[in-house]
């Protein structure tokens, strides 16, 4: 069963058919976008019968790189690859940004990739709330090691563009996981979650179900900042 967070929206509250696990009725969503969990959960909340049509890609306040934020051109072209609306919201206008940006778009959920992350989930609530939508957290309270298996065998192939070197090393910059390496993955990763909950790594989907065609990588630069060290892909151009 999908994870629902709608807690006080009465109005806007997500009814599932217990049978099917799909909605009553159709809804539209929108849904955060970075990396690899992000748009498994997409994934799923489509297969549930939820109908994203936007998706949100938030700059962060932190001052440490942000792999996905860094590599922008490539979420950009991802976006048009699934026909979905990309709105990029910088969290230095605090919340607001965000609420007003759900309430535009005029969606009747949020959807989000957390998994183990409980302060996010409830940041997250909070702003449903305001903007009055429903949140659905398909990967809520899951095993990271069972989401990681199950997402590369739905044909998810992510690349790694960024690291924490405290515990991944640069080496693994570059490399793709997918249902071919994942056991080469888990085998050599060392004593770190599956999925990078505690910001072990970062990556881009470069092909999943939801492309009309896979993301080519041409060429990357490496940069390092701190222990944080990250790549700027380019791609080969998507033609339709």
């Amino acid at each position: 069963m999908i994870g629902i967070r709608g807690e006080g929206l009465p109005d806007k509250e997500v009814y599932f058919n217990p049978k099917s696990t799909r909605p009553i009725r159709e809804i539209r969503g929108a849904g955060l976008f970075s990396g690899k969990d992000s748009l498994y959960a997409i994934y799923l909340a489509e297969r549930y019968g939820v109908v994203v049509t936007d998706l949100i890609s938030l700059i962060p306040t932190f001052d440490k790189p942000a792999g996905h934020i860094e590599n922008l051109p490539i979420l950009q072209k991802i976006a048009r690859n699934m026909n979905k609306e990309l709105t990029v919201i910088s969290l230095q206008k605090g919340r607001d940004a965000l609420v007003e940006a759900l309430i535009r778009m005029g969606v009747e959920a949020l959807v989000a990739g957390d998994v183990l992350v409980e302060d996010h989930v409830r940041w997250l609530q909070e702003i449903c709330k305001l903007a009055g939508v429903a949140l659905i957290e398909p990967l809520f309270n899951k095993d990271t090691l069972a989401v990681l298996m199950d997402m590369m065998h739905a044909g998810f192939k992510a690349t790694i563009i960024c690291v924490d070197t405290d515990f991944l090393g640069e080496e693994w910059l570059g490399f793709t996981l997918s249902k071919k390496t994942l056991n080469e993955f888990l085998s050599k990763k060392g004593n770190i979650d599956p999925l990078g909950e505690n910001g072990e790594y970062h990556t881009i989907v470069i092909d999943c179900p939801l492309y009309k065609r896979p993301l080519s990588i041409k060429s990357w630069e490496k940069h390092r900042s701190g222990k944080i060290s990250y790549i700027t892909i380019e791609s080969q151009p998507l033609h339709d």
